[in-house]
């Protein structure tokens, strides 16, 4: 705020200076012009009488010429010694002035104007024109001829005072002018700095938060300033890593529960073993049963885990090759044939286009067989499930529908959240983990594609799932 209203200070000083001075010389210069005529007319209105050594009607004239005026005539002869003076106050005293004495040296015209500093010619003060405030004095001189010789000469004398006083008038109002300028400019200056520094502020005070750890920060700055869409963008990021820290803790929360009830069990399981006096084979038959499943469930827990960690990281890298979306699609249903029949469930797939896309065949493979398996294992006996492989536009649409026991309206944004389940405990005996649906979406996503789900309790769900072909 300073710095501008110093360069404001400092710009108009510039301009109120420089306006002044050149207002000041042209005026200066034209009284100057002006008077020189006047005294040039002057003296060749005097020649005659002055060349016939009569000083009466010299006096007469000169009088007639500054009467009512603010002036003086002094007529010189050739050794500057006044002749007639209007004020009749120098009459015969030389009057050794520089105009004079170069008019009498041989120059045509000549002319000054003085400005009493303190320190005035001595000639000047004898003129006696400085009293009453007057502070500018014109002073010119014009050669009196006769027969192209050199006579004499005239001396005009004018005040310049009012030239000086406009002036004067004009400085001040520029003062004034600068003072009401400079006071708006300050005004202005700290509207536009609270501005502009307020949201600067606020954004420095939620970055201070957020570094210290406080990732609910948000700002306020409305309007549509650049520091408002800066606002908008901190608040999205803000909600974005509030987001992901609350997504990792129940991450972390989530995979040590689900890490902890099979190893749970397992130890329940061996401790029993242990401490069993007279060994049952039949029973310890059974446990170690229970125990190997539950160490393959702990072992897909990991494996999911790796993969989402790797999928996460970008350590996931894709194998594209030309594949047919129809015939990867029918292979997975084909290899999960055996299980719909054995849970009693009719499953049909159609394929009305190939849709051939650049995909890897591994993870495709992986997504359509996750899909498909999860519509068999929440379809009751005498269900149904369907699956469909066309063409829309420019995209291969697949969709797997079943008559299960559907999603309720609440879960269905969640279902592709990590360790998310509808139904704990269902989930638990189809052996899921709560990590297939997420780990599908992820590959989906780096396949460029999207997967929705729509659901009816009690009717069933379809799952669609699009992806570029080309």
């Amino acid at each position: 705020m300073i710095a501008y209203l110093l360069i404001i200070a400092v710009a108009f000083t510039v301009v109120a200076v420089s306006l002044v001075r050149l207002v000041g010389d042209y005026l200066f210069n034209q009284q100057m012009k002006d008077d020189q005529r006047v005294a040039q007319n002057i003296a060749a209105a005097l020649a005659d009488d002055f060349c016939a050594r009569d000083a009466q009607a010299v006096y007469r004239a000169a009088v007639s010429y500054v009467e009512g005026e603010a002036a003086r005539i002094l007529v010189l002869d050739r050794q500057g010694v006044v002749q007639v003076d209007t004020d009749s106050s120098l009459n015969g005293a030389k009057f050794e002035n520089p105009e004079a004495q170069a008019v009498l040296g041989g120059e045509e015209l000549a002319g000054n104007i003085y400005r009493d500093r303190g320190g005035a010619p001595k000639w000047l003060d004898r003129l006696n024109l400085m009293r009453a405030g007057n502070m500018m004095t014109g002073v010119y001189a014009a050669a009196i001829h006769q027969r192209d010789q050199t006579e004499g000469a005239v001396v005009y004398i004018s005040q310049a005072q009012e030239i000086y006083r406009g002036l004067t008038a004009i400085r001040g109002k520029i003062i004034l002018w600068l003072g009401l300028i400079a006071a708006v400019a300050l005004v202005l200056s700290m509207f536009v700095s609270r501005t502009v520094t307020r949201p600067i502020a606020e954004i420095s005070r939620g970055i201070s938060r957020m570094a210290a750890g406080d990732l609910s920060s948000r700002v306020n700055i409305r309007g549509k300033s650049e520091f408002a869409r800066l606002a908008v963008a901190f608040n999205s990021m803000s909600a974005r890593l509030q987001q992901l820290d609350n997504a990792r803790s129940q991450f972390v929360s989530n995979a040590s529960h689900e890490l902890k009830t099979p190893l749970s069990t397992m130890k329940i399981l061996i401790e029993t073993l242990l401490y069993q006096q007279t060994p049952d084979p039949a029973m310890e038959k059974e446990f170690l049963g229970d125990i190997n499943k539950e160490i393959d469930r702990l072992n897909g827990i990991v494996s999911d885990l790796l993969t989402l960690v790797n999928i996460d990281s970008g350590g996931m890298k894709l194998k594209p090759e030309q594949v047919r979306l129809g015939s990867l699609v029918q292979e997975q249903a084909r290899r999960l044939m055996p299980l719909a029949r054995e849970n009693g469930i009719e499953m049909n797939c159609t394929v009305k286009d190939a849709c051939e896309t650049t995909g890897d065949p591994g993870k495709l493979q992986q997504v359509f067989y996750n899909v498909i398996d999860n519509a068999i294992k929440y379809t009751p006996r005498g269900g149904s499930v369907n699956i469909e492989v066309l063409r829309a536009g420019r995209r291969a649409e697949i969709r797997v529908s079943d008559t299960g026991v559907g999603i309720p309206e609440k879960d269905l944004p969640h279902i592709f959240e990590r360790f998310y389940r509808v139904d704990k405990a269902r989930s638990r005996e189809t052996g899921g983990t709560g990590l297939g649906l997420s780990i599908v979406k992820q590959i989906v996503l780096l396949h460029n594609g999207t997967i929705e789900a729509t659901s009816t309790v009690g009717q069933g769900t379809v799952f669609t799932i699009e992806l570029p072909i080309g």
